[in-house]
């Protein structure tokens, strides 16, 4: 595997368990979620984490660059931008703690995708394993309904009002429980595939059975298989820098 594709999936992964770690915090008090939002948010902390991943190299003092510059990035973009929702209506992000509030979860994010790969205890390596993979998915099911509500014709005040934590609640739980599944089959059964098969598994069945929505479950599998395989991808390419 090539550099170039190794740090850009290692970068995905620690975009996206930020973001959803991110978007958690907010529904949980009640601060607004919404696409357009997101959307920068992503590109922004993409484009910082894999910068510094692709010209500098990954590690622990990489790590605690990107968990500022990328965070900063974002700010300085937040104080220039024009407001994307109504604030009378909305609370969102833009007051200067939310920094230090964003650069510990890029900290928790990057670490647990870096201690995947590089971890030297196997308590490391599996603790990283379940927050990247279980959050990852949770970032990714989180855009499939942002998504699919501006699909449905939704506009952006309307959106936000319905994206709250009871919403995501069940795939949060889904996927966590899938990943940690898929950890325990990987451990006492060693064989190919059964750990994301489990895992895909287990999040399509809960998300059906809370909600009926066929679409969405067949969603929460590919989703659990996507970020296995960047998981998996990019750790193998880290390994294969290091030999």
């Amino acid at each position: 595997m090539s550099k170039f594709y190794s740090n850009f999936l290692f970068s995905i992964a620690v975009t996206a368990v930020m973001n959803a770690l991110d978007m958690v915090y907010h529904l949980a008090t009640g601060w607004a979620v919404h696409l357009n939002y997101v959307a920068i948010k992503l590109t922004v902390i993409f484009l910082s984490v894999w910068m510094i991943t692709q010209f500098i190299g990954i590690g622990k003092e990489e790590g605690v660059v990107a968990s500022i510059f990328g965070p900063f990035m974002f700010y300085i973009y937040y104080v220039f931008a024009g407001a994307t929702l109504n604030r009378e209506m909305f609370k969102i992000d833009e007051q200067f703690w939310f920094f230090f509030l964003h650069a510990a979860l890029m900290l928790i994010a990057y670490f647990a995708a870096w201690s995947f790969a590089k971890g030297k205890t196997h308590w490391a390596r599996t603790t990283g394993f379940i927050l990247a993979a279980g959050f990852a998915s949770i970032a990714f099911d989180a855009l499939f309904i942002m998504i699919r509500m501006r699909l449905n014709g939704l506009d952006e005040e309307t959106a936000a009002g319905l994206m709250t934590l009871s919403l995501v609640s069940v795939p949060v739980i889904a996927y966590i429980l899938g990943v940690i599944a898929g950890v325990l089959i990987d451990r006492f059964i060693k064989k190919n595939y059964l750990d994301r098969l489990a895992a895909g598994i287990i999040a399509f069945a809960l998300i059906y059975l809370f909600s009926k929505d066929l679409v969405h479950a067949v969603f929460a599998f590919a989703f659990v298989n996507i970020a296995y395989y960047i998981i998996h991808g990019y750790k193998k390419g880290i390994a294969s820098k290091s030999q």
